[in-house]
């Protein structure tokens, strides 16, 4: 991030030639190299928040669900504790429907949560293809395709917006 940070910069006080005219093509490239530098920097400011989400949750995969259940894998992810508590509350899984924010499907990120309707369970977005969740039929931590859903939440499911909010 700081190369990116730095190569910014570089192109922000880089001048076009003397030799060019301040309409011409190559100092027209500068300014267009500026404007994409840019782009990729902010795009790597708003990304940084979620791979730390997603990391967290890859750490988990393997895990014995006696170690982990759903809403200790959330927990661990969200907070870094997988016994922790929101306002004074310990978060089960049927919690995590009534904090944060609905989000589209399409929408999610890692690091949301995504709990199904009738609150007996719920699982991390890991990336935009992947959940990972605590299976009670593998008896761990796994990781399966977002297309999945439909199995692992069977009466439906929300996808939440809890980071930064809790």
């Amino acid at each position: 991030l700081s190369y990116i940070i730095s190569y910014f910069f570089f192109l922000m006080i880089r001048r076009p030639p003397r030799s060019t005219q301040s309409r011409s093509s190559a100092a027209s490239d500068v300014y267009k190299r500026q404007v994409v530098v840019l782009a990729l920097l902010v795009a790597a400011v708003f990304c940084q928040g979620g791979m730390k989400y997603a990391k967290r949750a890859e750490s988990l995969i393997g895990r014995s669900r006696g170690e982990y259940v759903c809403n200790q894998v959330n927990n661990w992810v969200l907070f870094g504790k997988k016994d922790t508590s929101y306002q004074g509350k310990y978060m089960l899984a049927d919690q995590y429907l009534k904090v944060g924010q609905r989000i589209p499907d399409a929408q999610r990120q890692p690091g949301d949560a995504i709990v199904g309707l009738n609150g007996a369970h719920c699982g991390m977005i890991a990336s935009d293809k992947n959940i990972i969740h605590s299976s009670s039929s593998k008896y761990r931590v796994v990781k399966v395709p977002f297309s999945q859903a439909r199995y692992v939440f069977p009466a439906g499911w929300h996808v939440k917006r809890v980071k930064g909010t809790v």
